[in-house]
């Protein structure tokens, strides 16, 4: 017979496991109100150790009294404080300490009766856990609309506005309400570079300084002082995901029995009273179905800033502990970023369902499932970057008390020169699939076959004036006057 066989059972067992997961899970989120009255009384041998019982000893219709841990012995089968069941299979002594052993004990010795009518719970926000939000996630309230949302389309190219939107993805969830969405904005992966690397790139130039002034004694010429001149760099960097994700008609439905066995005596002609054992069939079910979009944009970007000072002249000034620096000097400043974005969209619709007949001791019987997805994927890259040089000349001016700055400031001007351009494709690849219930699809669609280059810069002169107050930046004055702007885009 195939239920003699080990495989079989274990399949069957863990195909049972997952539907009664299923249906805990249901219960779990599901608002009871909504669901029949359902029995799940504990059989008479069971010990009750919670603090607050929730499915209490009933003996003659009456509950049964408390018991505690002192109770048990081997054999014994109890529900413990975090709810679960246990049977006991060892107790001994350790060190002075009772040590309880147990084991997972079956459902028809915890049970005197189990039953779930079939019952369908519509999930809403009341179901959301708020607290379990990661930092960065928000809910939004019932009354938002794609107003509210990060990314409800992708952003439209200058020349072609190609989109992948609610509606586009199924036109037959147009006029559905969208009960539950959430917001996004998490930075996945900041950094920086570490001041290690900065000291690193700073006696990589002094090294390069001292070489040169070797070189330089060696011809006869006047050597740098070595520290005239001051390096400061940085960069860093940031990947980001911003999007909303948004369920429609999520939907929990099962049910569950327990199976069954009863004894009735009969007395034949032809041989004394026996018993006859009558089985009767229980069964398990359990249906999810749920309908998604997720809109977002990942994006990565690296930023690099260096700017190298270049001392003309300085005077200072001391009285006691009070020090006054002004200084004359060039500065030459360079900021950059270059950005990777991919804008996706992926819809979904998804119906998970199990079925089983449960036979006694929970042999699961005549085992069925099904599953049916629909799947709509979009995504289209973006690529930009920008960069900015300015040189000039500055006046600077510090004013320190024991050491301590007070004040900073600085101003001057020069020239600047900077571009900035980005690449991205005039329409958007996908993917379209479905199984089960759903339609197959139309596989793959559309294309990167033309894109947008587009190109500017400009130059002029620029001025600014700043200071700092005991660490607080003020800027005070920050002015530019472009002489010559050329912007280009291209399509191929």
């Amino acid at each position: 017979m195939g239920l003699s066989s080990t495989g079989f059972i274990n399949k069957k067992f863990i195909a049972s496991v997952f539907l009664l997961v299923m249906l805990s899970a249901a219960l779990l989120y599901a608002d009871t109100s909504q669901v029949l009255p359902y029995n799940a009384v504990l059989a008479d041998n069971v010990i009750d150790l919670r603090a607050s019982s929730q499915l209490r000893t009933i003996s003659n219709n009456k509950p049964g009294r408390v018991y505690t841990a002192a109770d048990l012995k081997i054999g014994s089968v109890f529900i413990n404080v975090d709810n679960e069941a246990r049977k006991v299979v060892s107790i001994y002594e350790n060190n002075g300490r009772t040590v309880i052993e147990t084991i997972e004990p079956r459902p028809e010795e915890v049970f005197l009766d189990l039953f779930i009518p079939d019952f369908k719970v519509n999930l809403d926000r009341s179901n959301v856990d708020l607290s379990s939000l990661a930092e960065g996630v928000t809910l939004l309230p019932p009354e938002a609309d794609k107003k509210d949302m990060l990314s409800s389309k992708f952003t439209a190219p200058s020349k072609i506005d190609k989109s992948v939107t609610w509606l586009e993805t199924d036109p037959t969830m147009e006029g559905e309400n969208i009960y539950i969405a959430f917001n996004m904005d998490i930075p996945l992966w900041p950094s920086s570079v570490s001041a290690a690397v900065i000291e690193g790139l700073e006696a990589y130039r002094d090294n390069a300084i001292e070489k040169d002034n070797e070189k330089k004694e060696e011809e006869g010429e006047t050597p740098d002082s070595g520290d005239s001149n001051s390096l400061d760099m940085g960069t860093s960097g940031e990947v980001r995901l911003v999007g909303t994700l948004r369920l429609v008609n999520p939907t929990v439905t099962g049910g569950l029995k327990k199976p069954s066995i009863t004894v009735s005596w009969v007395h034949d002609w032809w041989i004394i009273y026996h018993p006859v054992f009558h089985y009767k069939s229980g069964y398990a079910k359990a249906e999810f179905t749920a309908v998604q979009q997720f809109d977002f944009k990942l994006t990565g970007t690296v930023s690099l800033s260096a700017e190298l000072k270049i001392p003309l002249y300085a005077v200072t000034v001391k009285y006691g502990s009070v020090e006054l620096l002004m200084g004359f000097y060039a500065k030459i400043g360079l900021d950059g970023e270059i950005s990777l974005s991919a804008e996706v969209s992926e819809y979904t619709k998804h119906k998970v369902g199990e079925s089983c007949e449960l036979e006694w001791h929970f042999l699961t019987v005549k085992f069925s499932g099904s599953q049916s997805n629909y799947l709509n994927f979009a995504f289209r890259p973006i690529v930009s970057a920008s960069a900015e040089l300015k040189a000039g000349l500055y006046l600077g001016a510090s004013f320190e008390i024991a050491g301590i700055s007070v004040i900073e400031a600085e101003g001057g001007g020069g020239a600047y020169i900077s571009a900035e351009g980005y690449m991205e494709p005039m329409g958007i690849m996908g993917y379209d699939t479905g199984t089960g219930d759903y339609p197959s699809g139309i596989g793959s669609y559309g294309n990167f076959d033309d894109w947008i280059l587009d190109l500017s810069a400009e130059a002029g002169a620029y001025a600014e004036i700043g200071a700092e107050i005991l660490t607080i930046e003020i800027p005070l004055y920050d002015k530019k006057w472009p002489f010559w702007e050329w912007q280009k885009d291209w399509e191929w």
